[in-house]
């Protein structure tokens, strides 16, 4: 792995830990939620789905550059 491929993992790293803990506390929440009204419960479920589907989507993207830049590494006639 070259000097550069090492950093670019470290920051996809540093960026994925967060985005991790961020969808975990978001399963905490949901098996929490049971004890408010059906109206309170449907909005907390609403905005904690939201989230999760972006940390998701941010973490497509990471994949995705991760992806890019391992087949960067790899020459054409190989």
């Amino acid at each position: 792995m070259t000097e550069m491929n090492e950093k670019d993992a470290k920051i996809l790293h540093d960026i994925m830990q967060p985005l991790n803990i961020i969808r975990l506390s978001c399963g905490n929440i949901r098996a929490r939620i049971g004890g408010h009204s059906t109206g309170d419960t449907e909005y907390l479920l609403a905005k904690v789905t939201r989230i999760e589907e972006q940390v998701v989507r941010a973490a497509e993207l990471l994949q995705d550059l991760k992806k890019h830049d391992e087949d960067d590494g790899i020459p054409e006639d190989a």
